[in-house]
């Protein structure tokens, strides 16, 4: 799960979760969020309720730079910048917007037609339900498998918005 900074110069990724479950911190990520979109730049969201690869990703990442996990976390350009308490920070003091000069600008926001912007769709073949079917020709039985084509959830990445 190793991530090359090399491939996120002049990015921005955001890990976060979109789980209701505890309330401060999904509203902590949609704050975070909302900063970046009034920013309006260009930032890829990394939701680790959505792919599990992410939370795999996420902790490898932390342990790297010696931090805890707590969503949201904000890499910019590949080095750890913080969560939502540094980011709400640096946006009213104004350092945010000095940062983000050389990031690629947005010009209206907007969400994906096809997954309303979560960046995943239920897959094609199994249609979200981790199995797909087959049959054996000699005996004519079925036998259920494990789809090859998702991820643990039943997702797929978005064909329309993935970048």
């Amino acid at each position: 799960f190793q991530v090359s900074t090399v491939l996120e110069f002049g990015r921005i990724v955001i890990y976060t979760t979109s789980l209701r479950v505890v309330r401060t911190t999904f509203e902590r990520c949609e704050l975070v969020r909302k900063i970046f979109q009034n920013h309006r730049v260009k930032f890829e969201e990394k939701n680790i309720a959505l792919n599990g690869d992410y939370g795999k990703e996420l902790d490898e990442r932390c342990r790297r730079v010696c931090e805890v996990p707590s969503l949201p976390v904000v890499f910019i350009d590949g080095h750890y910048l913080g969560g939502a308490e540094k980011i709400l920070l640096m946006n009213e003091s104004g350092e945010l917007q000095d940062l983000l000069t050389k990031i690629e600008r947005v010009q209206h926001p907007h969400e994906c037609p096809s997954c309303g912007g979560f960046g995943f769709l239920p897959c094609s073949a199994c249609h979200g339900s981790k199995m797909s079917v087959f049959r054996n020709c000699f005996t004519d039985s079925f036998k259920a498998l494990k789809c090859t084509a998702c991820n643990e959830n039943g997702l797929q990445r978005c064909r329309s918005c993935a970048g």
